[in-house]
């Protein structure tokens, strides 16, 4: 290739390459002149992709919080066979078998069962009564559950409690997990074989693991396919997300951006409905994957980006999707819907060829490209100014996180339905999109992250003071902390992307959403293992303590609003010099 190209410059072809190099920059100028035109004259267009690429948000909600449905904890004891056996009641055997007769023990006494089973229940109170001192408690190796308990659930299925109680987040924690490697796995994929692609592998592993995950019969076999869900999840919604942005205006693009995931709240809303009516887990998990199918509509009507079309040269396809959309250009759509681009194709061709990097990317071997991404990731730390704002953006997507979950997953803490308290954060959540667009076209970054992290930060330590008694409070105070919580997303990803230089752009939101991924996994171990009964406030103080901290921590960051985007390091570090210099006029005057 690159001999063709040396022979066609060596005889005398150079005028013509560059000629043709300069008309391929203007067509690039026209395509991108063309893709504002359609999203500012064919709203309908743009608003129809907006409503397909938001569908996806409504099942990954419904799947992230049917965790709280299907973990529910019946009350439980040590099952007794040879008391079951002889036909005594639940209550009957608490009372000879379970400490203080509790509905939810872990332990039980170490009698000889079998004889009480052949004296009855009466002579057994009599002998118990009259024994001084009781044997040992010894740790349950079956359980029983309550009878009048509604529903089923993954927990009595596979007796998650006790010893294994820690097992009923890692239910939750594989989703988490699964959701990191798929935006790994179909990022890759979204580059190299385009957005839809993507989209429709997604699709597929959504329609085949959410169902099978209903009809599992091992805990093991069950939590593989939630890996997948959490992997086909983060596949459509990221992808759903690139294109959305890549066909989106720029004076629509924040607002996309905060109102892409208002299909979030419609999911929670929609699930406690979902919870009601199934008899058991199984029934539930059938009910949130059936309607997956309605994502094949995405398969027809969900266009291929035609930015990335552009950046795989394939520039008649591009133009096919705005002369779709209703671009109506006498001279380029019809050169590229007629046929007639085979000149703009052979120059695509030629500025295709004549790239090194694009050689060089090409020959490179996966170990390569995989240190490359390394390297990139090991950039954001090359500068003391980098490393400051690396660190406070992590710190900010985990507190989120956590805190993000926490509040949802909290309903047994707070002693409410469960049911209700799931729809009310999909009710708050909603306007909390709104506000912050709204903040966000009003003031600065750095003041409305700061400020929404202490209001959450607030809220939540309030209930540390409130009586658990009073339950309307307690549940007020979360949702305002749910609300503020979800309001900053939408401001700390937009905060992230200005924050850094072009060259480190990209792998600081990337990190930073693998980060925000640990506060999902620490989240189920956060509301299991530092609530209950006793302890009931602790999950929610710690997630206030972290909100507060955050607050502190956005608010030294340098203010981005109407400011120009660096470029390289040393743009970053010239800005945070003069805004240092600034700062010490402002101290000395003052």
């Amino acid at each position: 290739m690159l001999y063709h190209i040396n022979n066609f410059i060596l005889t005398g072809g150079h005028r013509q390459l560059t000629e043709s190099m300069a008309m391929l920059e203007q067509d690039k100028a026209a395509f991108e002149s063309a893709v504002d035109s359609v999203g500012s004259k064919s709203s309908w267009w743009l608003w129809s992709i907006f409503a397909l690429t938001t569908i996806p948000g409504m099942f990954n909600a419904m799947h992230i919080m049917s965790y709280v449905f299907l973990i529910d904890i019946p009350p439980h004891w040590c099952k007794v066979p040879q008391l079951i056996n002889a036909n005594w009641t639940e209550q009957q055997i608490r009372e000879v078998s379970t400490p203080n007769a509790n509905d939810s023990s872990c332990a039980f006494y170490n009698w000889n069962y079998t004889h009480f089973a052949n004296i009855g229940y009466n002579e057994t109170i009599e002998f118990i009564n009259r024994t001084k001192d009781k044997p040992l408690l010894i740790s349950c190796d079956q359980f029983q559950y309550n009878e009048k308990h509604p529903k089923s659930t993954i927990v009595s299925e596979w007796d998650l409690v006790c010893s294994r109680a820690p097992l009923r987040s890692f239910s939750q924690v594989v989703i988490a997990f699964g959701k990191f490697v798929g935006g790994v796995l179909f990022g890759i994929i979204a580059d190299k074989y385009g957005r839809k692609w993507s989209f429709v592998l997604a699709t597929f592993l959504y329609l085949v693991s959410a169902p099978l995950a209903a009809i599992m019969p091992s805990f093991i076999i069950f939590n593989i396919a939630r890996f997948g869900i959490g992997i086909a999840g983060s596949g459509v919604y990221e992808t759903s997300y690139t294109i959305l942005t890549e066909v989106a205006v720029k004076k629509l693009r924040t607002l996309f951006g905060c109102m892409f995931n208002v299909s979030y709240p419609i999911g929670y809303i929609l699930l406690p409905v979902a919870a009601l009516v199934a008899h058991n887990w199984r029934e539930l998990q059938l009910y949130i994957s059936v309607p997956l199918i309605i994502l094949l509509l995405n398969f027809w009507f969900l266009p291929e980006s035609p930015r990335w079309l552009m950046s795989q040269n394939r520039s008649k396809d591009a133009w096919k999707i705005l002369h779709k959309a209703g671009y109506k250009s006498p001279t380029q759509t019809r050169r590229y819907q007629e046929g007639n681009g085979n000149e703009i194709d052979k120059m695509t061709e030629i500025n295709k060829t004549t790239s090194l990097t694009s050689v060089e990317s090409e020959r490179s071997t996966p170990f390569q490209r995989l240190m490359q991404s390394l390297k990139k990731v090991f950039s954001l730390f090359a500068t003391t100014e980098l490393r400051r704002r690396t660190f406070i953006c992590y710190f900010a997507w985990f507190s989120a996180s956590i805190s993000y979950y926490s509040i949802a997953f909290n309903a047994d803490n707070f002693t409410t339905d469960k049911y209700i308290y799931c729809a009310l954060n999909g009710a708050v959540e909603a306007p909390g999109y709104m506000l912050s667009f709204v903040c966000l076209s009003c003031f600065g970054r750095k003041p409305v992250s700061s400020l929404l992290f202490f209001l959450s930060g607030i809220s939540l330590l309030i209930i540390l003071i409130i009586p658990r008694e009073l339950q309307l409070l307690v549940i007020v105070m979360a949702l305002i902390g749910r609300f503020c919580i979800a309001a900053v997303f939408a401001v700390i990803i937009l905060q992230t992307s200005e924050l850094f230089p072009t060259v480190n752009r990209n792998s600081a939101i990337g990190t930073s959403l693998t980060v925000c991924q640990l506060g999902a996994v620490a989240a189920p171990y956060i509301v299991d293992g530092l609530g209950g009964k006793e302890h009931w406030y602790l999950p929610s103080t710690v997630c206030g303590i972290l909100s507060v901290l955050t607050g502190l921590m956005v608010f030294m960051l340098p203010e981005t609003k109407d400011k120009p985007l660096s470029n390289t390091v040393e743009e970053v570090e010239k800005l945070s010099d003069n805004d240092k210099v600034s700062l010490r006029l402002c101290l000395k005057f003052s």
